[in-house]
Formats: structure tokens, sequence, C-alpha cells
């Protein structure tokens, strides 16, 4: 049971640093939390699910529909909730993050109806036994897919224009504005970016438990905050190391405590290091 749960720990957290990742680079750029992410994540979910059961059984086209609408909302939350109401007091912006929260599971309920749906299985057979512990198809893809999604971003923002764009704004926005980079384009690129990833990560949670419906956004988003807070917001690295650190307490919980308690684990750890630790492990030397 431990090597299982670590497997299932390890399955999670990479679902969780991509998520982290997406608050993480909110953060980096305006300093506030876009708290809609859990529900482009949940639309991300139905986007998938639409491409599987209705047009083609075909994965990939499934991920892609999902990174396309993620982009979409990424972009519209981005317009109206930090660009338009930029230079007011940033608790305007955050309770219109929380808006749109409300606003986009309401949405979903009314289009989609809010009871759960089923999402076909993928790759569910047992790829192979580890120390007891049964590793599927799903998992090793799962984790992979996760590892060059991270891969890409590094290369993103560190091999790129926009990636040096990205970097500039996030550390000094009016200077890297009189230095001819456009702040509002590259902006908008980064949040769309954030919501593309949390709606990727949508589609990949519903294959992995066979279910959606629209309020699943809501703790997948709490969770993906706290992996922020806990390696560090203001570090992609961090957020990294904080998703995949989550999900192996997690699931550890349920091994040496009980599997109530898996959800008490993660708001725990988020109020222990906001208390106390608020730059998280790598947030005071790592840097976007």
């Amino acid at each position: 049971m431990f090597t299982q749960q670590l497997v299932n720990g390890i399955t999670e957290g990479s679902l969780f640093a991509l998520i982290a990742i997406s608050f993480s680079l909110v953060w980096g750029l305006l300093k506030l939390v876009n708290f809609a992410m859990g529900e482009i994540y949940m639309f991300g979910a139905y986007a998938g699910w639409i491409v599987v059961s209705y047009i083609t059984p075909n994965l990939f086209l499934a991920l892609l529909a999902g990174f396309a609408v993620g982009w979409g909302l990424g972009w519209i939350v981005e317009k109206v909730a930090f660009k338009a109401l930029r230079g007011v007091p940033h608790i305007a912006s955050l309770v219109c993050t929380i808006g749109f929260s409300f606003l986009f599971k309401e949405i979903a309920a009314a289009i989609f109806g809010a009871q759960t749906k089923a999402m076909p299985s993928f790759y569910s057979s047992t790829a192979l036994v580890v120390a007891g512990a049964n590793v599927s198809w799903l998992q090793i893809f799962m984790v992979a897919l996760a590892a060059a999604m991270m891969l890409l971003l590094q290369l993103l923002f560190y091999g790129t224009k926009i990636g040096l764009g990205v970097r500039a704004v996030a550390l000094d926005y009016r200077t890297a504005g009189l230095m001819g980079i456009k702040v509002d384009r590259v902006t908008s690129i980064a949040f769309s970016l954030s919501g593309a990833l949390a709606a990727f990560v949508g589609v990949l949670a519903a294959i992995y438990y066979n279910a959606i419906n629209p309020y699943m956004g809501f703790v997948p988003g709490i969770k993906g905050f706290t992996a922020a807070v806990f390696g560090g917001i203001t570090s992609i690295p961090g957020a990294i190391l904080g998703g995949y650190l989550l999900g192996i307490i997690e699931n550890m919980s349920v091994q040496f405590v009980s599997s109530g308690y898996k959800d008490f684990v993660s708001y725990l750890l988020l109020i222990v290091f906001l208390l106390f630790r608020p730059n998280g492990i790598l947030g005071k030397k790592a840097k976007l």
C-alpha cells in the first residue's frame, strides 16, 4: 500500500504541479490570484468530454480542445477582471475573478446539467507492477505528459522572446514597457497560457477520475493554489515542487491516517505556509 500511495501521489502531483504553474504565472505578473482557475479547469474537462463522446475517441484531440478552451477563457478573464480594472485597488480584480468562478459554474450547469457525467476511460490496463503496486498505462502517460509540458514551459520562458518578455514584465512592468516590451500583449499571452494549462489538466483529471460535473473545479483549484504557496508562488520550479509534494503528502495521509483527512491535509498546509512561510519553499530563491 505504501508504494501504491506513492505512485498515486506522483500521478496526482503532476496535475497539482501544472495547476500551480497557472497560479504562479498570474501572480508573477500582477501579484494577484485568479480564483476562476478551477472553473477554467472544469470547462477544459467538458471540452475534452465533448470531443471523446461525440466527435472522436482521440485523447490528444481532447487535450487540444481543452487547451484551446482554456486559452480563450484565460484571455476573457484577463481582459475583464484585470485589464479593465487596472489602476483600481487589487481587491476589485480578486472579487471579479470570484464572480467569474460562480458565473462559469452556473453556465456549465445550465448547458450540461448539474449531474455528474462519466468520462470514457483510456489506457486503464496495468503496465507494470512495482513492489506490489499496480502502475497503469494512464498513470505513466500522465506523469510523462506533465513532465513534457513542464520542459516545454521552461524552454518557452528561458529560450524565446515571449518568455523573456514575461520574465521582464514579472520583474518590473514599468521598466519593461520603457524598454519596448508590449506589456499588455505579454500579460494577455501569459494569462491565456495559464488558463490553457488549467483546462489541459482538467481533461487529464476527468480521464483519471472518470467523472465530470460543473462543480468539479473548486477543490482542484484550491489544491493548485495550495501547491503554489507550498512550493513558492513566485517560482515556477517551486510550484512544480509544491505540486508533487502535495500529491505525495495527501496520498500518504490516506495510508497513515485516513482517506477522510486527505483534503484536510491540503487546507492545513495552506494555512500553515500562509502563516509561517508565505514565500514557500523556493519562493525566496527562485524567480519566474
